[in-house]
């Protein structure tokens, strides 16, 4: 959840004694007084999974699908100051009846490379692909790994909803290849996801030398910069056994 939030703070108690103090902070989403459409980020499990070596490292390959199931749209703006590479970002919040609401540090918006393609204007840790050791009961317990890929567009690829308010058609487009740009929006409608397939750049998690059952996850807001509607719907996950047995993963 973003840094911005309130917190609650329980009233002192008497003289000489010390009332703890509440630091859980509040979803701005479940204040009905302010109307908000909030939006809700969640992953699917990762899918198409591909083994290739890329010299002494094996990478796993993965879809990577981000999906809003949330009240309203998660979109994202940022104006461009001095900097030619970043841009600090604040989320705009859709409100019940019309109008948007405002949330400042909200992550960044940067420069990003991709081989091939050139650059784009792309949100900063909007996912991250992540493996963990599993216990007896299929729990998850130590985060074992990361992959590379945290910058992704937020864009309305691929309807997967259907609803009242879920958009026909692609509000949000693919991100800006312009250095000039100085003002950006990227986004994902309600009911639509933001896809990128296994050989895109950057979608892979090394599995180098790990023996055994794994989790293999894919979190959005992995650091918890943007404002939804629940935090605890974030992720996609796939249990796997490594290693590859001649070039395919197992399930567990």
């Amino acid at each position: 959840m973003a840094a911005l939030l309130a917190v609650l703070a329980l009233p002192a108690g008497p003289a000489g004694s010390q009332e703890p103090t509440d630091t859980t902070p509040l979803n701005p989403c479940d204040d009905a007084a302010l109307r908000l459409k909030c939006p809700d980020l969640t992953m699917a499990p990762p899918s198409h999974l591909r083994v290739k070596k890329a010299g002494r490292v094996l990478r796993l390959q993965a879809e990577n699908r981000i999906v809003n199931i949330g009240r309203g749209p998660l979109e994202v703006r940022a104006h461009r100051g001095d900097s030619s590479i970043y841009a600090e970002a604040y989320q705009a919040i859709h409100r019940t009846g019309g109008g948007v609401t405002f949330f400042p540090e909200a992550g960044l918006v940067y420069w990003k490379a991709i081989p091939g393609q050139g650059h784009y204007w792309k949100y900063w840790r909007a996912a991250r692909f992540e493996l963990w050791t599993l216990n007896a009961d299929g729990t998850r317990d130590r985060l074992q790994r990361t992959g590379p890929k945290l910058s992704y567009c937020f864009r309305d690829l691929d309807r997967v909803r259907g609803g009242r308010d879920v958009p026909r058609g692609r509000v949000y487009p693919a991100c800006s290849q312009s250095a000039k740009r100085r003002d950006m929006k990227l986004g994902t409608s309600v009911g639509w996801a933001d896809v990128y397939p296994e050989t895109y750049h950057e979608n892979w998690i090394s599995i180098t030398g790990l023996r055994g059952c794994f989790a293999f996850v894919h979190r959005a807001d992995p650091e918890g910069e943007l404002i939804e509607q629940r935090e605890d719907n974030n992720l996609g996950v796939r249990r796997i056994r490594l290693p590859p047995v001649k070039g395919r993963v197992r399930g567990c």
